[in-house]
């Protein structure tokens, strides 16, 4: 074999070579395409998903106001009810003075001193 046919097959095989580094230069180029689409939806969806949690917190941060809100009512009315009880208890304190009294009349009247009593 010549120089030149050496040559000539050297020269094959770089346009070879060259056709083959175009093509992987494409697929490269076409897969980093395809990274940067796939990291750009990516970095959509995690924030949309952000969004949606920041949201649903708060709608809950909303709701537990809401609900502590209606504690304090329920708490101010059993704050009533308690003084309603304070004043019944009161004033069952006094009707069971009031029968203590008529227990000592009774027992007055039955021994027969309740001459000297009067009211």
């Amino acid at each position: 074999m010549d120089f030149e046919e050496r040559i000539t097959g050297l020269e094959i095989d770089v346009q070879s070579i060259k056709i083959l580094v175009g093509a992987v230069d494409n697929k490269v180029e076409r897969v980093r395409l395809d990274l940067q689409h796939a990291q750009g939806a990516n970095v959509r969806m995690m924030q949309a998903l952000r969004d949606d949690i920041v949201d649903f917190r708060t709608s809950v941060d909303a709701r537990f106001e809401k609900v502590d809100f209606r504690f304090g009512e329920v708490s101010a009315q059993f704050a009533a009810v308690n003084a309603r009880f304070d004043k019944v208890d009161s004033r069952f304190d006094k009707v069971d003075a009031r029968f203590d009294e008529v227990m000592v009349l009774l027992k007055q009247l039955a021994s027969g001193s309740a001459g000297t009593v009067r009211g």
